[in-house]
C-alpha cells in the first residue's frame, strides 16, 4: 500500500475507478496525489482536472489547466480541454480565442472545431458556429457531437424542419446501441428542438424519460425564456 501510494499510476488507475462509480471526491484526493507527485506530467494534470470538473469545481480545473496550457502550447488535447473548461465557466469569448489559437495546432481535430462552434452558438453567433460545425463534419460525416450540435444551431438560427431533419435519423442510429451519453445528448437536443418550437406536449414527452418532473419542468420553462429571444422559424420550403 505504501508503495501504491508513491506511484502516481498506480494513484490515477484508483482515482478513475472511483470517477467511473460516481465517487467523486475520493477521485478528486487520489488524482492530486498523483498530479503532486509528478506536476510534470500532463495526462495526471487533465486527470485531476477532470476530477475537479466531475465535482463541480470547474473553476478550481481551470486554474490548474490555463497556466499549464500557457506553458505547453502545442499540446493540442490540453488547449481543447481548457477552452471547453472556459465554456463552462462562462468565459465563451475568451474560449473562442482560445480554441482559435489550439486549432492552429491541429486544424483537422474536430472535437476543437465543435468546441468553437459551442462557444460561438453560447454568444449567439449562430451562422459562424455552423462553419466550424460544417468543418468538423467535412473531415467526419458520422461524428455524433458534431450533428447534435450543428442541429441545436440551427434550432438556435429558427431552422427547426433542418435540425429535426438531423437529430431524427440520429436518434434512430443510436437506438439499441451502449452510447447513453450521445444517445442523451440527442434526447435532450430533440427535447429543445420541440421546446423551441413551442411543443410542450413532445417536448415533455421526451423530457419526462429521464427527468424528474421538476427538472422536466424547469426546461420546459428554459425552452420558452430562449423561444421568446430567438429569431422566428424559418419557413419550410
Amino acid at each position: 500500500m505504501m508503495q501504491a501510494a508513491q506511484n502516481p499510476d498506480a494513484l490515477t488507475r484508483i482515482g478513475q475507478t472511483a470517477l467511473n462509480t460516481g465517487d467523486v471526491n475520493t477521485a478528486v484526493t487520489f488524482y492530486n496525489r498523483a498530479a503532486l507527485l509528478r506536476p510534470d506530467r500532463i495526462d495526471l494534470q487533465l486527470g485531476y482536472a477532470q476530477a475537479l470538473t466531475a465535482a463541480g469545481k470547474a473553476s478550481d480545473a481551470l486554474g490548474l489547466l490555463t497556466p499549464l496550457a500557457a506553458k505547453n502550447p502545442d499540446n493540442a488535447q490540453l488547449g481543447l480541454v481548457t477552452g471547453r473548461l472556459m465554456i463552462e465557466a462562462g468565459r465563451p469569448r475568451e474560449a473562442v480565442t482560445f480554441l482559435q489559437t489550439t486549432l492552429h495546432q491541429a486544424p483537422t481535430d474536430v472535437h476543437i472545431l465543435v468546441a468553437l462552434g459551442v462557444a460561438l452558438d453560447t454568444l449567439g453567433k449562430q451562422q459562424e458556429a455552423q462553419g466550424y460545425y460544417q468543418r468538423a463534419l467535412s473531415l467526419n460525416p458520422d461524428d455524433i457531437a458534431a450533428r447534435t450540435d450543428m442541429a441545436i444551431s440551427l434550432a438556435l438560427s429558427g431552422s427547426y424542419p433542418q435540425a429535426l431533419g438531423i437529430l431524427r435519423p440520429l436518434r434512430g442510429e443510436l437506438a439499441g446501441t451502449n452510447q447513453t451519453a450521445h444517445s442523451t445528448a440527442v434526447e435532450n437536443a430533440l427535447a429543445l428542438v420541440y421546446g423551441l418550437m413551442g411543443d410542450h406536449a413532445m417536448s415533455s414527452a421526451i423530457l419526462r424519460h429521464h427527468l424528474s418532473e421538476q427538472q422536466a419542468r424547469e426546461n420546459l420553462d428554459f425552452y420558452d425564456t430562449v423561444r421568446r429571444s430567438s429569431p422566428p422559424a424559418a419557413s419550410t420550403p
